[in-house]
């Protein structure tokens, strides 16, 4: 399957004719499970925001385009925090507290959180500093 064109507007577009895969992942005490499309993992960017939020939860971001991106266990079990614009609504487990991404409702896209998806290596992404705290 090849990347769709809606994959342009995404912060990190995916290569035309990428490989897509179903990466699987969810929060610590596996109440909240998700599983979503995105190329090789390893092979596109992970940006590593310095914003107040993704520095203190120690996000680094995948994005992938919102239709997607499907929970398959445990949604009712997420809590939403927004805050500024309000354009983001960050998302993390009510139990455990795991920060599993966020939904960026306007830009149609869902940032998903590395550190949550199974079996990550988070010393083989390819991770790209982003200076969010001066946005």
């Amino acid at each position: 399957m090849s990347a769709p064109a809606a994959t342009s507007s995404l912060p990190v577009p995916w290569p035309e004719n990428a490989e897509i895969k179903t990466h699987t992942g969810g929060c610590h005490c596996k109440k909240v499970r998700y599983e979503f499309e995105h190329p090789d993992i390893y092979a596109l960017v992970v940006l590593n925001c310095n914003c107040s939020i993704c520095e203190d939860r120690g996000h680094l971001g995948a994005y992938t385009p919102e239709d997607k991106f499907r929970f398959t266990a445990g949604e009712q079990e997420l809590t939403q925090y927004m805050f500024g614009s309000k354009i983001v609504s960050h998302r993390f487990c009510s139990t455990c507290g795991t920060s599993i991404g966020a939904l960026v409702s306007k830009r149609g896209f869902v940032v998903i959180n590395t550190r949550t998806i199974d079996g990550v290596d988070l010393g083989r992404l390819q991770l790209q500093k982003v200076d969010g705290r001066s946005r």
